[in-house]
């Protein structure tokens, strides 16, 4: 005849002998600890199959001896050492807890692998250079025919040269341009049609260009270091050096045209 060793009380019938001695209901604990009723009776009952992963399991075991007041280190080994050896109770006779979670696990290590493979693929897919995107021509227009000139002769005539003073007169057709070139340094301060458009000192060797509508006014620090053109026009000095003039009106509408 085998011999069979008694089996002593699961960690489920220690929970719930710890309540009933206490006279704590499951109502109160469910109420207090947030954890249903079913999971409740089924962590009493040792039935792993009705308990969720090991993970949250021992998260209710813990809030339901923080209730009793119990230490829950040692009732969390106890429901441990169950969970690894797969000797629970199986009260609805199904499977046992250890072939789920090992048929979990199989699971687990199919979708990975399925995952590594799926990469593998997509990363071969593009590596694969029959499925490159052919490249986009660099410049131009594919097909483009290179252009001919016919019936075109070189001409042995000099290029005209645009003088620099027709070339401000072009450019400033309808307006009013105004040149400053600096042969010494000299604080300067113009005004466009009414505006004050710059103040400040320019060093020698500079030259400014400024541009209105209608009329400057130019005051120099030192007119004797400025040469004043207006319109193209050759420069002009409005003073001796060192001389100030202010508020000077260009053009002067007394001498133009």
């Amino acid at each position: 005849m085998a011999n069979t060793r008694p089996s002593g009380p699961s960690f489920g019938d220690e929970l719930r002998r710890e309540r009933v001695v206490r006279e704590v209901s499951l109502e109160e604990i469910s109420a207090a600890t947030k954890i249903s009723l079913r999971l409740l009776s089924a962590l009493e009952r040792s039935d792993l199959v009705k308990l969720p992963a090991p993970v949250f399991t021992r998260g209710f075991i813990r809030a339901y001896c923080l209730h009793l007041g119990l230490d829950p280190v040692d009732k969390i080994n106890a429901y441990l050492a169950v969970v690894q050896t797969g000797d629970a109770p199986s009260t609805s006779g199904k499977p046992g807890l250890g072939s789920r979670f090992l048929r979990g696990r199989r699971s687990t290590a199919g979708t990975i692998l399925g995952g590594v493979t799926a990469v593998l693929l997509l990363l071969g897919l593009i590596a694969s250079p029959d499925h490159r995107r052919p490249a986009a021509p660099t410049s131009g227009i594919a097909g483009a025919e290179p252009i001919s000139f016919k019936n075109v002769s070189p001409s042995n005539e000099p290029t005209p040269l645009i003088r620099e003073d027709s070339r401000e007169l072009l450019s400033n057709a309808g307006g009013i341009a105004l040149v400053l070139d600096f042969d010494e340094p000299s604080w300067i301060e113009i005004s466009a049609d009414g505006e004050k458009v710059f103040g400040g000192l320019v060093t020698a060797g500079e030259s400014r260009r400024f541009e209105a509508q209608r009329d400057f006014r130019v005051t120099l620090g030192n007119a004797g270091g400025v040469r004043v053109s207006v319109d193209g026009r050759p420069g002009e000095r409005l003073g001796g050096p060192g001389e100030v003039v202010r508020n000077v009106v260009l053009p002067d509408l007394t001498s133009r045209g």
